[in-house]
């Protein structure tokens, strides 16, 4: 009997983790789903507790008989390792698998108690979106453990994809129906509405905040990718386009100076700074890695840290971006932050020479800058 354990903190349970499942019930005969009691990587931020992923989780899953919903982590209460869980289930008689993501490999060696777990599992590796299995976290991962790579691929999904979502009443597309449900009876993730419920004071037209939507995604995977914060990349994102329909008069009324720092600047990329200040003044966004990606993210900047180039590179690439390269760089992108970086200024900087029309003088000396930047 093929069995296999899909772990994880389902905080909440998403339409990536709903389908991973599916997806393992044509290959295994049994799947065991485990929500942790406390994962490892997420101590101190569960937004649902034990009950209430065990609960969701069974609903969700209840038209499939070979699918289990196991408590024996949340039971345990205390941080879930995968080893004792694995023990738990193990059958000499069985195969028993274990599941984790290609995010997860390279680290797959420093998991506790590696002498335990080799002698119970075999770990499958299901490839996730922007998470290429590297052939040396491969080799070094099989120099301890039994490990395959799965014949279908994963989705993306996250609780910030989540967050986000919710921000824009466009939960059903990240969780179940069941799950859906259930955060808005209850009012949860609700972290960035207090943005994106001002929108209509600003002027955010609909067009617009599916625009700021689809840049808050891809900033989240830039995050993710890099090792940047993930709160403070979603807040310069829903923040980024604040002030693109207000004029000088509408901005004095929040305090907002309109300077020589704007007007020196091409007409279609003054938001960058007024919408920096705006953030500060209307909604207190002190932060200084959040306010500096912001009053940047049309331009680019000389030494730019790693915030400005999220949500520079997010706000070009969104998936709905559609203009001629735009794949080739998204996924330049995705692969080496830096590489795609360079990608944009010359693709930019090519566009504005095609149409003789005025491109800003501080996005060539931020080229100039990043060009030997990436020759050191």
């Amino acid at each position: 009997m093929k069995r296999a354990i899909f772990g994880g903190s389902f905080d909440p349970l998403t339409l990536a983790h709903y389908d991973l499942a599916i997806k393992l019930t044509e290959h295994f005969d049994e799947v065991i789903v485990v929500p942790a009691y406390v994962s490892p990587f997420k101590i101190g931020e569960m937004d649902l507790s034990g009950e209430e992923r065990l609960e969701l989780l069974k609903r969700a899953f209840a038209p499939y008989p070979s699918i289990t919903v196991s408590d024996c982590e949340i039971k345990g209460e205390g941080t879930s390792y995968s080893y004792i869980t694995a023990e738990k289930f193990y059958r000499e008689e069985d195969q028993l698998y274990f599941v984790i993501g290609s995010d997860c490999l390279a680290t797959l060696d420093k998991w506790a108690r590696p002498d335990r777990l080799k002698k119970r599992v075999t770990f499958l590796v299901v490839k996730r979106p922007y998470y290429p299995i590297k052939q040396e976290d491969l080799d070094r991962a099989r120099k301890i453990f039994k490990v395959e790579i799965a014949s279908f691929d994963g989705k993306e999904g996250s609780s910030s994809l989540l967050r986000v979502a919710v921000a824009f009443g466009k939960q059903r597309e990240v969780v179940p129906e069941t799950v859906a449900d259930y955060i808005e009876k209850k009012g949860l993730y609700r972290d960035y509405c207090y943005i994106t419920e001002r929108y209509d004071e600003f002027g955010i037209k609909p067009s617009r905040a599916e625009h700021i939507y689809r840049t808050a995604n891809s900033a989240i995977l830039l995050a993710k990718l890099n090792g940047a914060n993930t709160e403070k990349v979603v807040r310069a994102a829903l923040l980024h386009d604040i002030a693109k329909y207000m004029d000088e008069q509408s901005l004095e009324k929040y305090g907002v100076e309109y300077d020589e720092a704007v007007t020196s600047l091409p007409p279609a990329c003054r938001h960058q700074i007024t919408g920096a200040r705006l953030a500060l003044k209307a909604y207190g966004e002190t932060d200084s890695d959040v306010i500096s990606a912001i009053e940047s993210h049309t331009t680019g900047a000389k030494k730019m840290n790693i915030y400005q180039k999220i949500i520079f590179s997010a706000d070009y690439i969104e998936e709905g971006r559609s203009f001629d390269g735009v794949e080739k760089i998204r996924a330049l992108t995705y692969e080496n932050l830096d590489d795609g970086i360079t990608a944009i200024f010359e693709n930019t900087i090519k566009y504005f020479a095609s149409k003789g029309e005025e491109l800003a003088p501080v996005t060539i000396e931020a080229y100039e800058y990043h060009k030997k930047e990436m020759k050191k």
